[in-house]
């Protein structure tokens, strides 16, 4: 595969997984009766279920390839990518709402090339400074009016909503960089290392669905009286369509993108998360951006593209040497 079809089917896998991972953000939305860690913990164990049916008929083949430090990454990855990161995901919707969460988010494009300028591949920060200044004047517009025009609350709850958006996305940032990197040296594909990551989250989600239980058994109830059952058959539906979607197959298709595209790009191009959360914001509340967010969206996809010229160019003249 040459290096043009190899950025091509790159840039494809990335934007697959972006577009399953911006409907996260609905869940959340979707179920307000339920608590973060609940959708959480859901998510996960489904997820560790959908896993384990895709692990046992490879299982003889991936179980000798691993190893101690295999173990100690997806344990790392499967709480910084997943179970933190959703927890303080689902609790910033819920209290600051899905427009100003998955904004905030939506600095990891910018956040994830800063952390990763020093890595193989990457482009000059003085490169970058550009098109991430339109990416960062977007996301700063877009976030300026849905502030301006969010939901109402406690002043003191929305700046704890915030505090959350903002750890989320250095949990995802964190993730994005370290999941990249092993993955550069690891014995697994990108469906084997789904595969084993599903295994682990779901280990750990049931694990500490099981502790929330002991310590807390109303947060952690599972067919609470007080939800009607046609609400925790919703629940469980949506849950399992993330798991298989936007967890195992999304997860699946990122790493994929991230054994074929410089680290730094991969990270810009998480911004597309944040642009396609948005779309399903609208589709969920049925109607259209105002002037005031397609404006600033437009920055955004403006600073990608001209990203994704500058590391063409830097491959070309690379490869001219």
């Amino acid at each position: 595969m040459n290096s043009r079809s190899t950025l091509i089917s790159g840039l494809g896998f990335a934007l697959a997984a972006c577009a399953l991972w911006g409907a996260i953000f609905l869940v959340p939305a979707m179920l307000p009766e339920f608590s973060p860690l609940q959708i959480t913990f859901g998510r996960f164990v489904l997820y560790g279920v959908v896993a384990l049916c895709v692990f046992l008929p490879r299982a003889t083949r991936l179980l000798p390839r691993l190893q101690a430090a295999d173990i100690r990454h997806l344990v790392w990855l499967a709480l910084t990518g997943n179970v933190v990161y959703f927890a303080l995901v689902a609790t910033a919707v819920q209290w600051i709402g899905m427009a100003v969460t998955s904004l905030i988010v939506g600095l990891v494009p910018v956040t994830v090339p800063l952390l990763g300028r020093n890595t193989h591949g990457a482009l000059p920060l003085r490169r970058m400074l550009a098109p991430m200044a339109l990416i960062l004047a977007g996301i700063v517009l877009v976030n300026a009016h849905a502030l301006t025009t969010g939901p109402a609350g406690s002043q003191g709850r929305y700046l704890l909503g915030v505090l959350m958006a903002l750890l989320a996305m250095l949990c995802w940032s964190r993730y994005a960089l370290d999941n990249t990197r092993y993955l550069a040296q690891s014995r697994f594909n990108g469906t084997e290392w789904s595969t084993l990551w599903g295994l682990v989250v779901g280990l750990i989600s049931a694990l500490l669905w099981a502790l929330l239980w002991l310590v807390s058994p109303e947060a952690s109830a599972v067919g609470s009286p007080d939800i009607p059952a046609q609400r925790w058959q919703l629940f469980w539906l949506l849950n399992l369509a993330v798991a298989i979607l936007s967890s195992w197959l999304g997860n699946w298709m990122w790493n994929a993108a991230s054994q074929r595209l410089p680290i730094t790009f991969v990270g810009q191009l998480l911004v597309f998360e944040t642009l396609f959360a948005l779309a399903y914001h609208f589709l969920y509340e049925q109607r259209l951006p105002q002037l005031a967010e397609l404006a600033p969206m437009l920055l955004i996809l403006a600073g990608v593209v001209w990203s994704l010229r500058r590391f063409q160019a830097a491959g070309r003249a690379a490869a001219s040497v």
